[in-house]
């Protein structure tokens, strides 16, 4: 019975120490995280130099929800491809499938003899009639 005694003191006693522990290993933390952070210096903005830039721009871009179509091409994911639908006679339709969504180049020759004025004139003519249809197109004269 005596010994039943010392081992529910023993018992008390550890889980005691235990939530004491907890409590003060809590309050430690709780007190790192009250703690303010130093006061930043408050730079003129002329004095900024392409590193404080840089640093500025990641702190704005840590905490920003970018939705997905507003994230860059190279970074979007993909759409999943049923290549069951694929038809591996016809090219256009794998380029179809796997470029959906995403930038297309594309060249296109002007017939005859024509100089690269008259090139730029009638290239801008098709740049102007597929922007009229939702396309944004750019063009590149290639020598």
């Amino acid at each position: 019975m005596v010994a039943f005694r010392w081992q529910c003191l023993a018992l008390a006693l550890f889980f005691t120490s235990d939530l004491l522990f907890c409590l003060v290993s809590e309050d430690e933390d709780m007190k790192a995280m009250a703690q303010p952070h130093p006061p930043r210096k408050k730079k003129d903005i002329h004095d900024y130099n392409d590193a404080d830039m840089a640093r500025l721009l990641e702190q704005w871009e840590k905490d920003d929800d970018i939705e997905e179509g507003d994230l860059p091409e190279h970074e979007r994911p993909s759409p999943p491809i049923d290549f069951s639908q694929i038809d591996p006679g016809k090219p256009e339709s794998i380029l179809k499938m796997t470029k959906k969504g995403k930038t297309l180049m594309m060249f296109a020759t002007v017939s005859g003899n024509s100089t690269e004025k008259e090139t730029e004139e009638i290239t801008s003519l098709w740049q102007g009639s597929l922007f009229n249809a939702n396309y944004d197109v750019q063009r590149f004269i290639v020598g």
